[in-house]
């Protein structure tokens, strides 16, 4: 028979001596804490954030806690890159300083990947399986059968742990248990997760990841640490518009090419590569900042578009090279043999070079720890790539890199229609902790609000687009009171899946319709016959679309930047999920109102020179959160000279005479909910789902003053059970939940017995009984109700005083 060696899996032989790489103090404290875990059967998580060395840790310990002890390892994740990463560590770490006890292992690695195995092959004595978790749950028998029945004990790795909520992660752990408590060795099955992303609160998704690792995080350290202590380098994010559109150039097979497997159609890249006007300036940035920014790494769209730069560069006295994977010069047709790129890379590393161009090939592996700036020449949709791109620069001083870390963009028009991935945006997200609610967090939250709202910045900027309409709002209603914040694991061509960050930003006057279908979730998908699907159909989207229009936000269209696709987007983290997506609150949203700013300007009478003095110093002061929420000072001036012209009467509200006003300070107890909300949209967040939590029992959220019940939410109302009319407080013991009737029921007392408290007397219609009021004068009147003639001064006996 013959036979063909392949990689999808072999042996790999441990090698003798001390591994190279020496690990840093915080990953010899995770080890130290996984090491205590691990005495008892656990499922808990190892938190680091990007570029501090989760893979590494984690094969570090399990290799010498269970390779190295005969014991079985089973690694999963949702992308083949992240595989492919991971079975490049295992090989590259397997010393004998870490595997004192056995001398080789076996591997297989699995995924849709075409280099890649399936698992109808997984056998018996594979030692570790490093596998994509849809081609485990598409061949799940093959996982049990050849290979978990045989395991006396696994550790269950999952990389990416913050998508182990979904269904088919939980699908393949709750299989995988299930064997292992039929054989009664439950002891002898553990679990790590992986992430960068922290997790706190018991509530959402993290309630539900809480679920999946019980035990929570075992070991975490904090991003702002790494960074201090040099391990990480302070990555500062910036970008330049090109102002060349792309976009018309893509059919919609284009579009699913580009949303599925990441590639730009060929014409199209060719067209980016050959682009004059873009590549001058992409080289004309450089040597701007050429000081701040060298040495520069540049990942470029493809081939030709490498060998392009590098020329544009050179022409400009830069020092400059490329290397590529490919095996022939795009220019010369000569081969690059690997010893060349070897080279090149040395050179760079050597200072020789300032500028190195690459095509996705120093994405990982090569150690290039002087790298000071990245320019991202190419977009991309995947988070893994750009991950692996932002990296290359992150290494901080004791890591032999740099104490700051530029990372510039280079955004393209394609008119938002495809979904790629913002680097500063996906830093934030997957780097930052949203616990605390200080001003750090609060800064966090306004930059992600203003990545997205560049679009509406731009509009405004563009003369040829006519947004007066959003000009003459109030500045404060333009900006949210918070955003949801989630990701999607979705399936694309190449079998595989893969994730996507999505944000769906919530104003005033869409928080309750929002909040009210978001909590009813539950319920509106009792409407399909969505079992343990992750995925639904487009027509099952629609029709739930249809109904939350139609129940939650009948005036949809005319909503401040309200989408039809955020609620499609939440629909499908949903059903994958079954969980509500992450709620952050803009809590230092007040202090953002530029209508403020213009009526200092306009009050003082300040002149052209003072005015930019003032601005300038608003600009500057670093307390403020004008530079995070505008991202640029020509955004911010120009959203400055709207709020100004309403003060000049441009739009024509005129203000003659402005009166100085000093708002007083008072507790937020003596506020209604909606005035709470507009100052401080955590708290009422907080206050509102305490009062439906008080109301709720067995799912089920009962009217205090019926028996109505309901698992709705939209079907009831807040309510004061003291009114503040009469002294009552928004806290949480004068608060309860009506029905909407009960509740119109009861404004329609309340409202009846102010009248009647009015009334000095009041006679009721021979009629309709309607109470009608009078004073001691009257002699005669008409039923305010029905019209009828009242005769008072016959009927003096039926006068009631009050």
């Amino acid at each position: 028979m013959q036979t063909s060696q392949v990689e999808k899996s072999g042996t790999i032989r441990v090698s003798r001596g001390e591994n190279p790489r020496d690990l840093y103090e915080h990953q010899n404290q995770a080890i130290q804490a996984l090491d205590k875990k691990n005495s008892a059967p656990f499922k808990g998580l190892l938190v680091l954030p990007t570029g501090g060395g989760k893979t590494l840790t984690a094969v570090h310990w399990m290799l010498k806690n269970f390779i190295d002890k005969g014991q079985k390892v089973l690694w999963i994740a949702h992308r083949h890159e992240l595989l492919n990463q991971a079975l490049d560590t295992v090989k590259n770490s397997a010393y004998s300083s870490t595997v004192q006890n056995v001398k080789q292992f076996r591997y297989r690695i699995i995924s849709g990947h075409p280099k890649h195995d399936i698992p109808a092959n997984i056998k018996s004595t594979d030692d570790i399986i490093i596998a994509s978790k849809d081609s485990l749950n598409s061949g799940l028998i093959y996982l049990l059968e050849n290979w978990v029945n045989h395991a006396e004990s696994i550790l269950l790795v999952i990389d990416e742990a913050h998508h182990a909520s979904a269904k088919t992660y939980r699908k393949l752990i709750e299989s995988i248990e299930k064997n292992f408590t039929d054989r009664k060795k439950s002891k002898n099955f553990k679990m790590l997760g992986l992430t960068a992303t922290p997790f706190r609160t018991e509530e959402g998704e993290a309630g539900l990841l809480k679920k999946v690792f019980p035990d929570d995080i075992i070991f975490a350290e904090h991003l702002r640490t790494l960074i201090n202590r040099g391990i990480l380098a302070e990555p500062i994010f910036e970008s330049l518009e090109t102002q060349l559109n792309f976009y018309h150039e893509l059919s919609d097979n284009d579009i699913k090419s580009i949303e599925g497997f990441d590639k730009i159609p060929r014409d199209v890249a060719e067209k980016i590569a050959m682009s004059n006007v873009r590549n001058r300036q992409i080289v004309d940035h450089y040597i701007n900042n050429r000081d701040k920014y060298k040495p520069l790494l540049v990942f470029a769209i493809d081939v030709v578009h490498a060998v392009t730069l590098d020329g544009v560069f050179r022409s400009r006295g830069i020092k400059s090279d490329f290397v590529v994977s490919s095996i022939q010069s795009a220019g010369t047709g000569a081969t690059i043999s690997p010893q060349e790129n070897g080279k090149k890379i040395q050179q760079f590393k050597d200072g020789k070079l300032e500028v190195l161009i690459n095509v996705e090939m120093l994405t990982e592996g090569t150690d290039l720890p002087n790298v000071q700036t990245v320019f991202l020449t190419r977009p991309t949709t995947s988070t893994i790539l750009m991950t692996q791109m932002i990296g290359r620069a992150l290494r901080g001083t004791k890591a032999g890199g740099t104490d700051k870390a530029y990372v510039v963009t280079f955004i393209d028009d394609w008119e938002n229609k495809i979904n790629w991935v913002n680097p500063e945006k996906l830093h934030i997200e997957e780097d930052a902790e949203f616990i605390d609610r200080d001003k750090e967090t609060a800064k966090k939250i306004a930059r992600l609000i203003s990545i997205d709202k560049i679009e509406e910045f731009a509009k405004i900027m563009d003369s040829s687009i006519d947004t007066t309409d959003l000009e003459k709002l109030d500045f404060l209603k333009r900006i949210p009171i918070g955003i949801y914040r989630f990701s999607i694991l979705e399936p694309c061509e190449s079998g595989e899946s893969v994730p996507r960050n999505y944000d769906v930003l919530l104003y005033d006057e869409t928080e309750e319709a929002y909040d009210n279908f978001i909590n009813d979730l539950e319920a509106i998908f009792k409407l399909i016959d969505a079992d343990d699907r992750e995925v639904l159909s487009e027509g099952e989207l629609e029709y739930l679309l249809n109904i939350i229009k139609d129940k939650y936000l009948p005036n949809a269209q005319s909503l401040l930047a309200y989408r039809d696709d955020d609620v499609i987007n939440i629909l499908r983290f949903y059903a994958q999920k079954q969980i509500r997506p992450e709620f952050l609150a803009f809590s230092e949203r007040r202090k953002c109102n530029l209508a403020i700013v213009a009526k200092h300007i306009y009050d003082n009478d300040l002149g052209d020179r003072a005015t930019d003095a003032y601005i300038d110093s608003l600009w500057n002061d670093e307390k403020l959160f004008w530079q995070v929420l505008f991202g640029s000072k020509l955004n911010f001036v120009k959203q400055l000279d709207i709020e100004r012209y309403k003060f000049k009467g441009y739009y024509g509200n005129q203000i003659s005479v402005l009166p100085v006003l000093v708002p007083d300070d008072v507790p937020l107890e003596d506020l209604t909910l909606n005035e709470i909300k507009e100052r401080d949209p955590f708290e009422y967040r907080k206050i509102k789902d305490a009062v439906f939590a008080k109301a709720t029992k067995n799912g089920f959220i009962s009217c205090a003053v019926s028996k109505f019940k309901s698992k709705i939410r939209n079907d009831f109302q807040i309510d004061h059970i003291k009114p503040m009319s009469q002294g009552g407080k928004t806290v949480l013991n004068n608060l309860q939940v009506l029905s909407r009737k009960a509740h119109v029921e009861k404004t329609t007392l309340e409202n009846k017995n102010k009248l009647l408290k009015t009334m000095t007397s009041s006679i009721s219609c021979p009629r309709c009984n309607h109470i009608n009021a009078i004073d001691s004068s009257t002699k005669s009147t008409t039923c305010n109700r029905c019209g009828c003639f009242i005769n008072v001064t016959a009927r003096q006996s039926e006068i009631k005083f009050n």
